[in-house]
């Protein structure tokens, strides 16, 4: 029971640190994670959001308002992409593929504010 609820605290306590502080710590390559999306991702999302290119209404969200969610960490990411979701496919991830994703994802958040 005691283990249950430190790891429960580890968790709480990932979830509350800044998302820049996390991603700069989190393993995975963003170069990679970008190739997967584009392979994968980007038939229904905005993977790289162009100057100019129209943005979608009421569909997936693009991954720069992913990556721009208040709160948006990588644990956030991480327990999104291990859970099923209807409008999207089951898509399963490696560790790998979901470290490299979640990495271009948070490369993704604007810089904070000094």
């Amino acid at each position: 029971m005691k283990g249950h609820l430190v790891a429960a605290g580890a968790v709480l306590a990932m979830a509350a640190l800044p998302a820049q502080a996390q991603s700069k710590a989190a393993p995975g390559d963003i170069r990679a994670g970008r190739e997967f999306a584009m392979v994968h991702c980007s038939e229904c999302h905005v993977v790289v959001h162009r100057l100019g290119s129209p943005r979608r209404v009421g569909g997936p969200p693009d991954f720069t308002d992913v990556a721009g969610m208040p709160g948006m960490t990588r644990t956030a990411l991480l327990a999104f992409l291990r859970s099923p979701h209807p409008t999207m496919p089951d898509l399963i991830l490696s560790e790998r593929q979901a470290n490299d994703v979640i990495a271009y994802i948070l490369s993704l958040q604007p810089p904070e504010n000094p």
